[in-house]
């Protein structure tokens, strides 16, 4: 059998330091996944201020949209699970830099599932609109046409 035989008197202050920095380190390891973890709630665009990205549901994505000047959502299209790539090729990096005008940056989500989301919208600019959501939070969107070749156009 093995025995532990720690001399309280002798070992006291090194006990109490070895748990004072292991309290420390776990409470350090607590906040850095919890601030990781967290998504923000708004976004600032130019010349439009903050808005909510917040959509738990349709009403919330029509909200949202509005906000982009899309008054017109006909129907919800299509949902399907993506993955954000864990490295951007250079189509990727173009999508970002349109995601980042409106204060957007899906780097942060690389690796991520998301939620695309599909409406058919009323609007000069596109037929559709679309939003990459991850936890109920908007990190992503683009208008499109499948007729045109126009690609992808920023919401805004």
């Amino acid at each position: 059998m093995l025995y532990l035989n720690i001399q309280p008197k002798k070992h006291k202050t090194a006990i109490i330091a070895a748990a004072v920095i292991l309290v420390l380190f776990a409470a350090a390891c607590a906040v850095s996944l919890s601030v990781s973890n967290q998504i923000a709630g708004t976004a600032t665009r130019d010349g439009a201020g903050e808005y909510t990205l917040t959509v738990k549901n349709d009403d919330q994505a029509k909200a949202f949209l509005r906000g982009f000047g899309i008054e017109k959502v006909i129907e919800k299209t299509g949902e399907e699970k993506v993955i954000i790539p864990l490295s951007f090729n250079a189509v990727y990096e173009k999508y970002n830099e349109i995601q980042k005008r409106i204060g957007l940056d899906l780097s942060r989500f690389k690796g991520k599932n998301a939620l695309k989301v599909t409406y058919k919208i009323k609007s000069e600019k596109a037929e559709y609109a679309v939003l990459l959501l991850y936890k109920n939070r908007v990190i992503g969107g683009h208008l499109t046409s499948p007729t045109g070749g126009r690609g992808y156009l920023p919401l805004a």
